[in-house]
């Protein structure tokens, strides 16, 4: 399929698709509500931000962040005539919002960002998906649930997963479930990892690389950051936390052409063509633009940048509405106990050389 082609079937929805996408819509304001006190990333206040930090109910809910309680609730509801809406927006709603996320990966961001703390995210990067792929053929694991776990934990969670699973032609079941998972541990790990950070004493610097480089989603990194200057006096570090996790999300084109490759050779069909994916390439673009414009016009450029990152984060908690209302909600939960052990072990492994290098190179 030509690339045009593939921009067509954008465009397939009709009447059936209608009923999902406005429940999908409807999850993501109430997530929003609900995590942020706001419609939409960035839209009007309808709850006092006081509430997220006084109240424990709704600063709880501010940890889980909207694109993880959208997924949730798409999963506990399951009605079927909302599931072709939920498969849309799972699929293309998700893609364009992979895109728009290019605008956080400026150069002006990345720029920000030492090369020794570079070096470090990008070396465990690789080790975690070796790992991962290394395990997962001990244990035998299916080689697409290696490979999404290992995304999953390198780059940027939930994203990474959905981005590299066409790409490597992954299994329903193997996604749903390692998205599940690694919701699970992103939760985990915004308590755990500023903890870490404070309880050891580390240096902002050295901080700033430990939570930008292990946590799963850009949603996990930014209440972390939060905990370690608030919760446990650390200084303000969360500027730098994103810029070292956009290294991590940069590098998503690049692993997931690298395992289409793999995948394709694996399954013997070497000799043929390999294309990026065009949401993939698009990002790139994305992200190339909206550099130059910052770049040329920094005040009008950020105020655009500004505008499509927030839409891309609302449009990625609507998209988990939908992967959530087309999840197996049983066949989900059997794989992901049997996912959960390895995926973690992995993390922790990630977590633990991090933290080595940053300690001794940083």
């Amino acid at each position: 399929m030509s690339y045009v082609d593939d921009a067509k079937t954008y465009l397939d929805i009709g009447r059936k698709e209608l009923p999902g996408l406005v429940f999908c819509v409807f999850v993501a304001v109430a997530s929003y509500v609900l995590t942020r006190g706001t419609l939409f990333e960035g839209g009007p206040r309808v709850l006092n931000a006081g509430l997220f930090s006084e109240d424990p109910l709704f600063s709880s809910l501010f940890k889980v962040g909207p694109i993880v309680l959208a997924l949730i609730i798409g999963l506990l509801v399951n009605f079927s005539p909302l599931a072709p809406g939920g498969v849309y927006s799972g699929k293309f709603l998700l893609r364009l919002a992979i895109v728009l996320m290019g605008a956080r990966v400026t150069a002006d961001v990345l720029s920000n960002a030492s090369w020794v703390g570079i070096g470090i995210i990008l070396f465990v990067m690789a080790f975690t998906i070796c790992l991962s792929l290394f395990l997962g053929k001990r244990i035998k694991l299916d080689d697409d649930a290696s490979a999404l776990i290992g995304t999953g934990n390198s780059i940027c969670g939930v994203s990474a997963c959905l981005s590299v699973a066409p790409a490597i032609k992954a299994k329903a079941s193997n996604t749903h479930a390692v998205i599940g998972v690694i919701s699970l541990l992103g939760l985990v790990g915004v308590f755990l990892v500023p903890w870490i950070a404070a309880s050891l004493g580390l240096s902002p610097v050295q901080a700033e690389v430990l939570i930008g480089g292990s946590l799963h989603e850009i949603g996990n990194v930014i209440p972390a950051a939060d905990l370690y200057h608030n919760a446990f006096g650390g200084e303000d570090i969360a500027s730098l936390v994103l810029a070292y996790k956009m290294i991590r999300v940069a590098m998503l084109v690049v692993v997931a052409y690298i395992l289409s490759r793999s995948f394709s050779r694996a399954s013997g069909d070497g000799n043929a063509e390999v294309r990026m994916q065009g949401f993939l390439i698009a990002f790139v673009i994305v992200a190339a633009l909206m550099s130059l414009l910052v770049y040329a016009f920094p005040d009008a450029g950020g105020q655009i940048r500004s505008a499509v990152v927030s839409s891309s984060a609302s449009l990625l908690t609507v998209a988990m509405a939908g992967v959530g209302l087309s999840m197996d909600l049983r066949q989900t939960l059997s794989v992901g106990r049997k996912l959960l052990p390895v995926t973690a072990l992995i993390w922790m492994a990630q977590l633990a050389l991090l933290l080595l290098l940053t300690r001794l190179l940083i």
